[in-house]
């Protein structure tokens, strides 16, 4: 299932703009290229960059076994120096930014994390209303202008042997969330985001694709390398109390990604086809207002008014790196900030 969701997840992402967590970075660079009329290329790099990140990852796996690498002891005299760790990287990515505006959106980003999620418990609605406002509504905002999704291609992008490169890069950030407690896909696809400039959108794309699967993936193996899950997924797994060997998870992996693979670039085919005879600006303004409503609907049991103002918060961070043509990566601090006070 997990699989299956993370494949065709991106099909909202690529077409409306309207990321999770895991994707959130990937959404504008994926966006761009369908307006471009490739949205059709942005879902199959998606899906071939994830793809190759199970691939990857499996192959990972099966080195450690085979070598009988120690990597919970790795994990354990690692533990204490993550915060460092994650500072150092951050405080390079800000200095060595090349725009003002670059450390402007990181640091106000990372501000408005901790405020909302170091000092407040982080329920699913409070992220729901960060994302969606951060990254969701700014760009739906933007597709107001557009009156119709430009004619798409349907056809697949020339193969490079970059592309390969990009997923592997991709995986070894799955291999580090491994280690990474509080840290998921999405800090890891901010950091791989620096190494990987967004400006080569396609290998970009693969790189997301491949790191979040990968990171999922590795959540899993997580059970067996440290013994300990990485996500809900995993922990779910972990609890069932039924005797789950390798063998078995890798196979099952195997047959969801290859079967959910070729779901999504049918799926989007036929959806995408669908889209162009519709009104986009209708489509923009319909998905503002249900993500507004799921935000509201979602923190009624907690405080709607609070989870409001975080809503439009976001919006206002959101619409500022656009504005600025700062890459929507960097506003990833709002997880970063509070994930290091937290690790401290």
């Amino acid at each position: 299932m997990v699989v299956a969701h993370y494949f065709i997840n991106y099909i909202p992402t690529v077409f409306l703009g309207v990321p999770d967590d895991e994707t959130a970075t990937a959404v504008f660079p994926m966006h761009r290229l369908t307006l471009k009329g490739l949205g059709y290329e942005a879902v199959f790099l998606s899906g071939f960059g994830a793809f190759l990140g199970i691939v990857f990852s499996i192959c990972v796996v099966f080195i450690i076994y085979l070598l009988n690498l120690d990597f919970y002891g790795f994990y354990e005299s690692l533990k204490p120096h993550l915060p460092f760790i994650l500072t150092l990287i951050l405080f390079i990515i800000v200095v060595f930014s090349r725009s003002y505006w670059t450390a402007v959106v990181t640091i106000l980003s990372g501000i408005f994390g901790v405020i909302t999620l170091y000092k407040n418990p982080s329920f699913n609605c409070t992220l729901t209303a960060i994302f969606t406002g951060m990254f969701g509504i700014p760009i739906l905002m933007n597709s107001l202008k557009i009156t119709k999704i430009p004619h798409q291609i349907i056809t697949f992008p020339d193969f490079k042997l970059s592309f390969l490169k990009s997923a592997f890069l991709g995986s070894i950030g799955g291999i580090l969330r491994v280690f990474l407690p509080a840290v998921g896909g999405s800090q890891m696809n901010y950091f791989l985001s620096k190494l990987i400039v967004e400006s080569n959108i396609k290998n970009f794309i693969i790189s997301q694709g491949s790191i979040t699967l990968a990171s999922e993936v590795f959540s899993i193996f997580a059970l067996f390398l440290i013994r300990t899950g990485r996500s809900g997924v995993a922990d779910a797994i972990g609890n069932l109390n039924i005797d789950v060997n390798l063998f078995q998870l890798i196979t099952s992996i195997i047959i969801a990604s290859s079967i959910s693979c070729a779901i999504l670039l049918y799926l989007s085919k036929f959806i995408l086809l669908k889209m162009q005879k519709i009104e986009f600006k209708k489509i923009s303004m319909f998905f503002i207002l249900f993500c507004t409503f799921i935000v509201v609907v979602s923190s009624i049991k907690y405080d709607v008014i609070y989870h409001l103002v975080v809503y439009l918060i976001g919006i206002s961070i959101g619409t500022l790196c656009l504005k600025t043509k700062t890459p929507l990566s960097y506003m990833m601090s709002v997880l970063i900030f509070p994930t290091i006070l937290y690790l401290k």
